[in-house]
């Protein structure tokens, strides 16, 4: 079986790759704008927080926040960033210790609900949906399975020739042939881990050469999650910031941004 590189969301330099600021696409800045009156001067629990990217946009308009990340690595980034932020180890699919109906708003952003398999979506997204308030918002993002960039390989790049995202990779792979060998023997080792469900699968992910095997789900599936785990969609947003007609659930946007609060009995 080919050797697989550290397939750790603590690893060196995918840590590094979190060491980052601002919004991650124009998607979740509409998302996030809709959200102010959940943000300013109330409490925010945030999943996933990495580095500590969302915790420098939130942190100083907030009334209380917990940021909760299950790689150390990643919290010891984000402490030395935000030392005064209350930032906790902790599995999104359990938010142990974390106060059940205890904030204004609960968000897992940057796709990270897609590290968790598909079992483990779910028990996260019932776990955000116990931690907010009846009147409060949920919002995360998730890998679309009809997205132009869905099933990846090494040298299948989405868009095509003319595109900007493969006259990039290809040129990386230029400039550093040694990310072309990894990216192909990660991905022989990744592929083995696929997994075919109803509206879903787990495939490779280009991002940090093919390491890691994450979740994509349709627009529809994700839909259907939610609802499972005690939330309702009010609205989505494609990564290029258009908001979504429900009704339709179909997008090629390669992730969307949900915005959801606690169902009504």
């Amino acid at each position: 079986m080919p050797e697989l590189d550290d397939a750790s969301w603590g690893a060196e330099d995918v840590v590094a790759d979190f060491a980052t600021d601002g919004f991650t696409d124009p998607g979740e800045r509409a998302a996030l704008t809709s959200l102010r009156a959940w943000v300013v001067d109330r409490d925010v629990l945030d999943i996933g927080v990495g580095g500590g990217r969302t915790t420098g946009m939130l942190l100083p308009h907030v009334r209380s926040y917990v940021g909760v990340d299950i790689a150390e690595e990643m919290l010891a980034l984000a402490r030395e960033r935000f030392p005064e932020a209350d930032l906790r180890e902790g599995d999104a699919a359990v938010l142990a210790g974390v106060a059940e109906r205890g904030h204004d708003l609960v968000m897992f952003s940057y796709n990270g609900l897609d590290s968790l398999d598909h079992a483990g979506r779910g028990r996260a997204l019932a776990a955000m949906a116990r931690a907010v308030r009846p009147d409060g918002r949920v919002l995360f993002s998730s890998l679309n399975l009809d997205g132009v960039s869905h099933d990846e390989h090494p040298l299948r790049v989405a868009g095509g020739p003319a595109s900007p995202r493969f006259r990039f990779h290809y040129g990386q792979y230029l400039r550093h042939p040694s990310s072309l060998l990894r990216s192909v023997r990660n991905y022989r080792a990744t592929r083995r881990e696929a997994v075919d469900g109803p509206g879903w699968d787990m495939r490779p992910l280009r991002a940090h050469e093919f390491r890691f095997v994450v979740h994509f789900a349709t627009v529809e599936e994700t839909l259907a999650e939610a609802r499972a785990a005690g939330l309702e969609v009010l609205a989505a947003y494609a990564d290029d910031g258009q908001a979504l007609d429900l009704d339709v659930a179909h997008t090629d946007a390669d992730y969307v941004h949900y915005v959801c609060r606690r169902r009504v009995p």
